[in-house]
């Protein structure tokens, strides 16, 4: 998770001159990317959750015909701040730094 402030301005089309042979393969590549980052987003999501939840799971012990339940505190989740997958992925074709081919 990065941290740090991004600055926040919107996107132009010339932002993508020349990174593809016209603006909607721009937008595919684009598409394509913010896929992968929000199923990267999520993997994280899944892998830090799955762990909070298994700590929160109760604790169940029979006592004579009562049964008394007993639940710790919860722990404070997780907080996440990931910035959204498409200017993530717009602001990487921007900035060259998304590399693409095509399969032969």
């Amino acid at each position: 998770m990065n941290r740090e402030k991004k600055e926040k301005r919107a996107f132009l089309a010339e932002d993508f001159h020349g990174r593809a042979e016209n603006i909607y393969e721009a937008i595919l590549i684009i598409a394509r990317r913010s896929r992968q980052i929000g199923e990267l987003q999520k993997r994280q999501i899944d892998r830090a959750l799955g762990q909070t939840e298994m700590l929160e799971q109760q604790v169940v012990e029979p006592v004579g015909e009562e049964t008394e339940v007993h639940t710790e505190e919860p722990e404070p989740r997780p907080q996440f701040h990931f910035e959204k997958p498409a200017i993530q992925a717009m602001r990487e074709m921007a900035n060259e730094k998304t590399k693409w081919h095509y399969d032969e």
